[in-house]
């Protein structure tokens, strides 16, 4: 496990289409903030991921969105439907973010089913949490019109792995029920995430458990924003964009180093957790897919790959890239507030072109 930051200034200096903003934070990060950083001797651990990406969002993310109400609660775990590995059970908290509430004129009957969208956050499964993505979560809501239920998944290294794709497994397991006690009846779910909740979202929809249980037949989209998809870090953006870009190759092996623990330090192991090695036959049942990528991201490869796998295994598939700008754009708002505006709209716009299938 590597404990160092590496910055290369050079990397950061290639010829890269950046949008202003983002370029000029990129120069301060490179230059001022990562070099303090190093120089007081720190090492990458889970106190300062879980700071940079909270700061990062609440410095970027600024302009307040309200939703008509948000209500907490927590989906029980069912211990017989928990992985086969020896972790302790655990009942995920999750929050909801209702876009609006019912008329109250209007018999529940003869209301029109509210849609769910089920969100994983990401933060290279050691950081980011409900609380983090608060606004981004209340934008989805607003523009989607989607109930958004999120988990408060566990994070490593406290929680490795399987414990965050236990909870995930547990979350959309548990969902009807949580619904059922909310009184929200929907026939439109669909379930998303970005860049780790990608990772999440992507082993769910090939996890046994899920397509024993039936639940996934009431899938009706999968949203991916810039998703994490390859754990073996093979693809040639992981080297090309590997320093100088906010999320650097070191750091991406960090987080994975954090997440796999115990028995799941073997490239082959990763491999298996990693939904761009999937056969045809596991993707072939998912649901219509819709996948963002930044173009200028280390992941950016593997979700142009796993975008043309989905295809090629006869998914309906999507693929938007949004150029100049970087990783976790969305938990920048306010240097790329267009394409922000661009990305939940065209979430909305695909979402609603499924619910009228």
């Amino acid at each position: 496990m590597s404990n160092s930051i590496k910055y290369n200034k050079a990397d950061a200096e290639n010829q890269v289409d950046l949008l202003p903003a983002v370029a000029n934070y990129l120069k301060v990060l490179n230059e001022q903030l990562l070099p303090a950083f190093i120089n007081t001797g720190s090492i990458p651990n889970a106190i300062n991921a879980r700071d940079g990406l909270a700061n990062l969002t609440h410095t970027f993310v600024t302009e307040a969105v309200n939703v008509a109400l948000i209500v907490d609660d927590i989906i029980e775990c069912d211990a017989s439907t928990n992985d086969a590995y020896d972790v302790p059970t655990y009942h995920v908290p999750v929050r909801l973010f209702y876009p609006s509430l019912p008329d109250a004129s209007i018999k529940q009957t003869e209301q029109t089913p509210p849609p769910v969208m089920l969100y994983f956050h990401g933060g290279g499964g050691t950081a980011g949490s409900v609380s983090v993505y608060h606004q981004i979560l209340c934008r989805l809501a607003k523009h989607t019109g989607h109930i958004i239920v999120a988990p408060e998944y566990r994070l490593a290294p406290e929680n490795p792995y399987p414990c965050a794709q236990n909870d995930a497994c547990t979350a959309l397991l548990g969902l009807n029920k949580l619904l059922a006690r909310h009184h929200i009846s929907t026939n439109e779910l669909v379930i998303a995430g970005d860049s780790h909740g990608g990772a999440l979202v992507t082993n769910l929809l090939r996890d046994p458990r899920i397509i024993e249980s039936g639940i996934i037949n009431d899938i009706s989209a999968q949203v991916l924003i810039y998703p994490s998809v390859d754990f073996t870090m093979s693809c040639p953006s992981i080297e090309k964009y590997a320093n100088g870009y906010l999320l650097s190759q070191a750091r991406i092996s960090w987080y994975f180093d954090q997440y796999f623990q115990h028995n799941f330090q073997h490239d082959e192991d990763r491999q298996a957790k990693s939904a761009l090695f999937a056969s045809s036959d596991e993707l072939a049942h998912q649901p219509p897919a819709l996948i963002i990528n930044a173009a200028i991201d280390p992941l950016y490869d593997e979700g142009v790959a796993y975008a043309a796998k989905l295809s090629e295994a006869g998914v309906e598939t999507q693929h938007i890239t949004y150029d100049k700008v970087i990783h976790a754009y969305l938990n920048m708002e306010n240097l790329n507030p267009d394409i922000c505006k661009q990305t939940y709209q065209a979430i909305s716009e695909f979402l609603g072109s499924k619910s009228s299938e």
